[in-house]
């Protein structure tokens, strides 16, 4: 299994907290700000042209008020569970490339669990698995061993958002790798990710522009230093 596995330390932020996942944040607040606008113009319309503001009582004005409140913050929570990407269970710590170029020590990378809980990765690359015996995706290691980290989610390994958060976990695991000196991980493993094809879908962060991390700019300079 994980690594010690509890509570997010101090020194640790979390993905979206990161300023690489503002556009996944404004994008959102973009979204947000249309439903609104559209809503609000619907319901002018409503009001004003059946004049059904003023025929309601003062309950049944408050039970519209109500009602406003409930479509628009069940379309708020919809549109964010169409956000994956607000919610990468992915925490890096001050050292790591993800958080601009300061380094003052090792780089830590940090996954969250079905459980809620956080642990490190530890060293290698990582991918999924379906569990067999209660559902959902399990994170394993990358290599021969196969060794099981965890419950990752109760979502199936093929499910697209895991898909993204693996590819991104990978990316944070190989600039960590970088940083602290160890073997590139995602290099290393490009021959095997030829043979195993499908495993990880690289071709969904070629054809999609909702993740813009390049970590191959960053390779090649940890590579030149």
């Amino acid at each position: 299994m994980g690594e010690g596995r509890g509570e997010l330390s101090v020194e640790m932020r979390r993905f979206i907290s990161l300023e690489l996942a503002r556009p996944f944040v404004y994008r959102f607040l973009g979204i947000l700000i249309i439903y609104y606008l559209l809503f609000a113009g619907l319901l002018y319309v409503l009001f004003s042209s059946v004049k059904l503001f003023y025929q309601l009582s003062l309950g049944g004005t408050i039970l519209a008020a109500i009602g406003i409140i409930f479509i628009g913050g069940f379309g708020t929570f919809f549109i964010y569970l169409k956000s994956p990407l607000l919610r990468v269970p992915l925490a890096v710590n001050l050292n790591h490339p993800f958080m601009g170029d300061l380094e003052f020590g090792a780089a830590l990378v940090m996954v969250r669990y079905s459980d809620g809980t956080w642990g490190d990765v530890g060293a290698g690359r990582v991918r999924l698995t379906n569990d067999e015996l209660i559902g959902g995706s399990l994170l394993i290691r990358d290599d021969e061993t196969y060794a099981v980290l965890g419950h990752f989610s109760p979502l199936p390994q093929t499910h697209s958002a895991l898909k993204r958060y693996v590819i991104l976990i990978n990316q944070a695991i190989a600039l960590r790798d970088a940083v602290n000196g160890t073997e590139d991980s995602i290099e290393s493993a490009r021959e095997r990710e030829q043979l195993e094809s499908g495993l990880l879908e690289r071709s969904w962060l070629e054809e999609q522009e909702s993740i813009e991390i390049e970590p191959e700019g960053l390779f090649s300079k940890f590579r030149r230093e």
